[in-house]
Order: C-alpha cells, then sequence, then structure tokens
C-alpha cells in the first residue's frame, strides 16, 4: 500500500487537540485520507464505514473511552493505534512494555514524528498490532471494574445498553447475543471473554453457551439428570446443565 493511500482517524474530544494531530499530518510530505471524531460512538461508527489504516486514539473520551472503543469494536478489527493521552507514569509503562506507541500530551512535532513514523513503518511491513493491543487491554483491564454497559450497533446506529438491563446472553455462531427484557442485539465476541467482562456475582454461566443475569431469575425447576429449568421474569425458559448448578445454587 502507497502512504499516501493510507487512512487516517483522529479521535478526540478536544478540537484542538484533533487540529493540532491533523495539522502535524499535513505537515508530512504525503496526502492521506483523514477523518476524525470528537467522541467514542462517533469514532466508533466511522471505523466501520472507513476501516482505517490508523488511529489517533484519545484515552479519556466522554461516554466512551479510548479502551472502552477497542472492546467495542474487537482487537480483531483494530487498526494500528497511537494512543494520545496525559495519562499517568503506569500506564505510559504498560504502553511500552506492549510495543504500542503513545503520544504524552503535550507532544511537539518531533515526538509526534517519531510516533507517526514509527506507525507507517509497521503498516508498511504488515505488522498485525492485534496482539499487541490484546495485551494491552488485559493489562488495563485488570485495574478496572466490570464493564456496566454495552456499546450496540443497530443498524447505522450505535447505543449502550446497561449490563443490569441484560437477562442474559447466549453464542450464536461466532456472535454473542444480548437479550434484553424484550429485544435482542448481537455483538461479535466470545462466551469466555465476555464472562471476564461480566460482574460474576451478578451474571453466571449456566450452561456453556448462557450466562445469565441472576436478578432477573423468578423460578428454578428440576429437569431431568441433574439439569434443571431457569425461568426468567419475562417468563423466558432457559435449560440449565448439572456441570454449571453450583453457579446458581451455590
Amino acid at each position: 500500500m502507497k502512504s499516501s493511500n493510507l487512512k487516517i482517524l483522529v479521535a478526540d474530544d478536544e478540537p484542538a487537540a484533533r487540529k493540532k494531530i491533523i495539522s502535524f499530518i499535513k505537515n508530512e510530505s504525503e496526502n492521506y485520507l483523514l477523518r476524525e471524531a470528537q467522541n467514542g460512538i462517533e469514532a466508533a461508527g466511522i471505523i466501520d464505514e472507513m476501516e482505517p489504516d490508523l488511529i489517533f486514539l484519545d484515552i479519556q473520551m466522554p461516554g466512551l473511552s479510548g479502551f472502552e472503543l477497542i472492546e467495542a469494536i474487537g482487537v480483531d478489527k483494530m487498526p494500528a493505534v497511537i494512543f494520545t493521552t496525559a495519562y499517568d507514569q503506569f500506564a505510559l509503562n504498560a504502553f511500552e512494555v506492549n510495543a504500542v506507541d503513545y503520544l504524552l500530551k503535550p507532544f511537539d512535532i518531533s515526538r509526534f514524528q517519531k510516533s507517526f513514523h514509527r506507525a507507517l513503518s509497521e503498516i508498511e511491513q504488515k505488522k498485525n498490532p492485534v496482539n499487541l493491543i490484546s495485551n494491552l487491554i488485559e493489562s488495563i483491564s485488570k485495574e478496572r471494574k466490570q464493564l456496566d454497559k454495552f456499546l450496540i450497533k443497530k443498524g447505522s446506529k450505535y447505543f449502550f445498553i446497561p449490563a443490569d438491563k441484560i437477562y442474559y446472553f447466549n453464542t450464536e455462531d461466532k456472535y454473542i447475543r444480548i437479550n434484553t427484557e424484550k429485544e435482542t442485539y448481537l455483538t461479535r465476541d466470545t462466551i469466555n471473554d465476555l464472562e471476564k467482562k461480566l460482574d460474576i456475582s451478578v451474571f453466571k454461566k449456566i450452561q456453556r453457551s448462557i450466562i445469565v443475569n441472576i436478578n432477573f431469575i423468578k423460578e428454578i425447576q428440576p429437569w431431568s439428570h441433574g439439569d434443571f429449568i431457569v425461568i426468567l421474569s419475562n417468563d423466558k425458559k432457559l435449560k440449565a446443565t448439572r456441570s454449571f448448578r453450583n453457579n446458581i445454587f451455590g
């Protein structure tokens, strides 16, 4: 890919920060296709539409942080990322260990060029940033609480579903179906990765492919061979296997 064909997204809630990065990019000898987003939700839509090669991603944005954006989009779908941040030294050390580049605000054009050219080199060499970003997200997630909301795409729109409104999750091919009282939505994830993001005191696995919110369990009925039926408050019936009965009965 010619560098002039690169598609670049600048996602930052501060207009001055976006303007600065874009001016630095335009100072380069090549012309790039540039887009900008002022928050994480807008960035998610542009990523889906544009499929950028490189993202300048602010960590602290309203509505959806940089980390939450990566989790929502999926690590496997993320291009090269340069974080822009005023984070503390602990987070910066994590970035360095995982070889994901960053720009510590305020940065000058010299530091920008070093980071930018490093990213271009990785893109041109077709290095895959997925594992690096995945390691970073895993390390940062250990310091964060469980997800309390999920970013959902329906048609061309993105919106949040609070975790406490979700009745249960179940697998469907390569997707997870999120089930609320009356609506269902698909998101790309695995049941094992999803389980790590949830509050384990509330969300319990009742079989290999189903995680249920115990706050919506209305009744439990015995079935056969130690299996049982979980009836939710919206009268949805789910089969639970004996292998996971301790998750419910403790």
